[in-house]
């Protein structure tokens, strides 16, 4: 398991894009993101992250 979840493997940068690869138990998905879209998502799954805590019983 990597730090970032069971089927989440470590994200890896290549030809100016942010790599990100999910497996699950259908396959796995693979997709490229700019680093601008990469910067935003980080600052989403931060602020899921705080609403999530927030959550809990």
């Amino acid at each position: 398991m990597s730090k970032y979840g069971q089927e989440v493997e470590e994200p890896f940068a290549r030809g100016g894009l942010v790599v990100l690869d999910v497996r699950d138990y259908d396959g796995r998905a693979v997709t490229s993101i700019s680093p601008d879209e990469a910067r935003l998502l980080g600052l989403r799954l931060i602020k899921l992250a705080d609403e999530a805590e927030a959550q809990e019983w």
